[in-house]
């Protein structure tokens, strides 16, 4: 499992690093460049646009497009705060880097219509909450997102997690928590299930909700209900979203293990 770590941990992280800003922003940036290319199956020839904001994010983008520039790419800077009107060039892109806003955004974004291009947000969609996935303005829909040493919980959290496109966590250096900061709980209390993490267990769609899996099991005796605890426990166990516990003559004296509902049954004539 991926830890999940909050903006303000990550800002923590971030003050606590052994390595000056400079030093980290040129690592994001060359993580950009490199997913950036595979998304272009080569530089060499390809048109790239990069949408730039002020502050780190934006200088992401641009050390990723000085790495693209000298891979063979022609790279143009778009300054966010000219969005949402965009340069006629976009027509000839073959990919554009959203480097507007990072996970500490506050406001509204709008962003530009760039029809069927690819596009890389780094770190998170520019206007996407980083810690609740709440949406602002106007984002763009990322092909894929580059997000630094651990996702955020707004790339995995709806209606944010639905513009993310595939998550890619980049490695620069940086630890999954706080090591100095007193005040701050000692690791992640959150991670994400990858795929690896549930080969076995049944797959369901995001909006999914425990009644489309629910598990009514009916049995034992007054007494003698070892046989339905186990079932209820291992229905649980295997998946189920919503687990229910009759027991003929049992009412609701029934001792239900955690997660489960016990529901009396009526006798019947």
């Amino acid at each position: 499992m991926q830890p999940v770590v909050t903006p303000q941990a990550m800002r923590i992280i971030d003050a606590e690093a052994s390595v000056g800003v400079e030093a980290l922003v040129n690592r994001a940036g060359w993580a950009v460049a490199r997913s950036a290319s595979q998304l272009l199956q080569g530089c060499y020839g390809k048109h790239v646009l990069v949408l730039a904001g002020p502050g780190n994010n934006g200088a992401d983008g641009r050390v990723a497009a000085t790495h693209l520039r000298r891979w063979g790419a022609r790279c143009e800077i778009v300054p966010a705060a000219s969005l949402p009107a965009l340069p006629p060039a976009i027509h000839r892109a073959d990919l554009v880097i959203d480097a507007c806003f990072g996970t500490g955004f506050r406001g509204e974004f709008v962003g530009a219509d760039v029809g069927d291009i690819p596009v890389l947000a780094v770190d998170i969609p520019s206007g996407v909450d980083g810690q609740s996935g709440q949406i602002s303005g106007r984002p763009l829909r990322a092909t894929r997102t580059v997000t630094f040493v651990a996702p955020k919980p707004g790339l995995l959290l709806w209606p944010g997690a639905g513009l993310v496109g595939q998550i890619e966590v980049a490695d620069i250096g940086l630890p999954t928590r706080p090591m100095l900061h007193a005040q701050t709980p000692p690791g992640p209390t959150s991670h994400w299930v990858q795929e690896r993490d549930l080969d076995n267990w049944p797959r369901r769609g995001p909006q999914a909700h425990k009644w489309q899996s629910a598990v009514w099991v009916i049995g034992a005796s007054p007494g003698m209900s070892g046989s339905i605890h186990l079932t209820a426990r291992a229905a649980a166990r295997a998946g189920a979203g919503y687990v229910l516990m009759s027991s003929p003559g049992s009412g609701t004296n029934l001792d239900a293990p955690t997660e489960a509902v016990v529901r009396p049954l009526t006798p019947g004539p």
